[in-house]
């Protein structure tokens, strides 16, 4: 692959996994569809202005779905699409690298 591309592609994955939050919300909706309480508790507490900031801009993304649910209360689950999913091996990944070679100043 030719340097330019190989940015641009580095870039586009960035823009989804370079967030500090980010990682943590497609984590949290590793074993299914979530609502928005659910996935800050799993992600650690994010700010909840912060986590819809980030959960806009991952639907913008095409990594995650948006439904509204009309039972009463009505209320919205989350969930990963295809390409969402595709990224959780990645994040396994990079988790198995940072506990190999994690370091005290990691920590």
């Amino acid at each position: 692959m030719e340097d330019s591309a190989h940015h641009k592609c580095m870039a586009a994955a960035m823009a989804v996994l370079g967030d500090k939050w980010n990682p943590f919300i497609i984590q949290s909706l590793e074993h299914g569809p979530a609502r928005f309480c659910g996935i800050q508790e799993a992600a650690g507490g994010v700010n909840p202005r912060t986590l819809s900031g980030r959960l806009v801009q991952l639907e913008q993304l095409g990594i995650i779905t948006k439904h509204m649910i009309s039972v009463m209360p009505p209320h919205t689950e989350y969930k990963l699409t295809k390409p969402g999913k595709e990224l959780l091996p990645i994040l396994a990944q990079m988790a198995d690298w940072s506990e190999r070679h994690s370091q005290p100043a990691l920590e």
